[in-house]
């Protein structure tokens, strides 16, 4: 294909590719992935922890600093593999909780039950800590059994 023969109305925006390569190169030499990898981590280890004081907390999944933690209704009966109904209601509840303590979290998965987590790709130890704790505190005032 010769030079500009790929060009056209319908096809990729080249100032806006070269600032999206520009970006890419950018958080490769600041070391931006590493460092999300490594506190998207932290924080699933510390939301994985919340589920020994509430067992209403389901899975956590995620990458890097992409997580959801499933929200489930632990009363009611698993399914043929011992997975719980997913719990939209509590996670609006969670939701509302979430951000009464200035933690601002999305929902979604099957019926709107997964909170989502997805902080600043620069966010420090000092946030990922508080993060997990105000999670944890809304998750116990709107469930009564966690501790």
């Amino acid at each position: 294909m010769a030079a500009g023969a790929h060009a056209g109305t319908f096809r990729g925006n080249q100032l806006a590719m070269a600032a999206g390569s520009a970006t890419i190169r950018t958080l490769v030499a600041q070391g931006i992935v590493a460092h999300a990898e490594t506190m998207g981590q932290r924080l699933a280890t510390r939301l994985r922890q919340l589920h020994t004081a509430c067992p209403a907390i389901g899975e956590v999944r995620g990458r890097g600093l992409m997580i959801g933690v499933e929200l489930i209704d632990e009363r009611a009966e698993a399914d043929a593999v011992g997975a719980y109904p997913a719990d939209g209601t509590f996670a609006h509840t969670v939701q509302r909780e979430c951000l009464q303590r200035g933690l601002i979290v999305g929902l979604g998965g099957r019926h709107g039950a997964t909170v989502r987590f997805l902080p600043p790709l620069v966010i420090g130890e000092t946030e990922i800590d508080l993060v997990a704790e105000l999670f944890g505190e809304a998750v116990g005032a709107a469930h009564k059994q966690c501790r």
